[in-house]
């Protein structure tokens, strides 16, 4: 019900439903787009199946991609609502463009998976013990399905993209890949500076990643999965959060979100992702992958750690490896990205220090 380069003109708001049918015997991955936009001064746009695929962002004046690597199975339909807003006196116009996407190898995630060794279960115990050691690559599960996390001094999970080096946190069991910037953006930055609006989307990181993206890896934005991260701020009283039980009290780290998800390019790492690659709350570490002696100051995480009216704490990690949560949001500390790469990349290299992953179909 929707032909390619068939032309959308919002002038206040306008809404569209797209359906998409896989005629084919076996799954195909897709992605949308919007693009030839005109006009793009103060419009926003929701994309959402009505049930979990949500997104919501502000029109960009360039063509983007809006989702990649969806999968639609054979004979099966997919329908998606997409409403714009447009906020400005002059109409917008643009065009909707979904495309199949075909691979003819192995993706990012298989040539990480070929190039380890792959282990049902860490050496030391996870959120009790530190890992200086190289525990290497090891399977979990997650909100996707199988998932596969490094834990320890390993050496082979590095990525090189543009001027910047990556290391790689997890395969998420969607196939997709996790990176976290290897040390900080050398800006020390408040996470929030109004107590109503500490939840990361509504935080100053938030946007100072947003910017950061778009500045320094503008050229590898289409391998740049618009991914569902897991903000973690639920809590059952009125000063601490779940996952302070969870991690500091329990030990119980999980990679299934038991929080709030939102899409979006860029995020943090979270406490529990920092526990399982081998920190915890007792003691330092300044021997697993995470660690970076060239980071200024502590890293925020995006997990909730407590709130009062003082103010709100969130999950850090100390320029020594460990995690702390008894500082409040309000002061100047390291930003670490992260970001995630769509599961249809292609890399080559072996993931060492002389010998990076770098993507090769940006």
């Amino acid at each position: 019900n929707y032909e390619n380069g068939r032309v959308i003109t919002i002038e206040d708001k306008y809404t569209t439903k797209v359906s998409i049918i896989n005629d084919s015997e076996e799954p195909i991955f897709y992605y949308i787009e919007y693009k030839n936009v005109k006009n793009a001064k103060d419009v926003t746009y929701t994309v959402s199946d009505g049930k979990e695929y949500n997104i919501e962002d502000k029109l960009n004046s360039y063509n983007t991609i809006i989702s990649q690597d969806l999968e639609i199975e054979a004979g099966a339909m997919k329908t998606y609502i997409f409403t714009f807003t447009n906020n400005s006196e002059e109409p917008c116009k643009l065009e909707l463009n979904i495309s199949a996407e075909f691979l003819e190898t192995d993706t990012f995630a298989d040539i990480i998976i070929k190039n380890s060794s792959v282990k049902t279960g860490p050496i030391t115990e996870v959120g009790k013990s530190i890992s200086n050691i190289d525990e290497g690559l090891i399977q979990t599960t997650d909100d996707y399905g199988t998932a596969y996390y490094f834990r320890g001094k390993v050496d082979n999970n590095n990525v090189k993209i543009g001027d910047y080096n990556f290391k790689i946190v997890k395969i998420n069991g969607d196939g997709s890949v996790k990176l976290v910037l290897d040390g900080d953006t050398k800006v020390l930055k408040k996470y929030y500076d109004n107590i109503d609006a500490y939840s990361f989307k509504e935080s100053l990181l938030y946007a100072y990643l947003n910017s950061w993206v778009t500045e320094n890896l503008y050229k590898y934005k289409s391998l740049l999965a618009n991914y569902k991260y897991c903000n973690d701020i639920s809590s059952d009283n009125d000063n601490v959060f779940y996952a302070y039980n969870r991690i500091v009290e329990e030990n119980i780290p999980s990679f299934v979100c038991l929080g709030t998800k939102f899409s979006s390019k860029v995020a943090l790492l979270t406490v529990d992702e920092v526990i399982y690659a081998g920190a915890t709350v007792n003691e330092n570490n300044k021997d697993f992958y995470l660690y970076n002696e060239n980071t200024q100051e502590a890293y925020y995480l995006m997990s909730s750690a407590s709130i009062s009216d003082k103010g709100y704490k969130t999950f850090m990690v100390s320029k020594d490896g460990k995690v702390v949560y008894d500082e409040f949001g309000t002061t100047y500390n390291s930003v670490r990205p992260v970001i995630t790469i769509i599961k249809t990349a292609i890399a080559q290299g072996t993931g060492t220090v002389n010998d990076p992953y770098i993507l090769t179909n940006a």
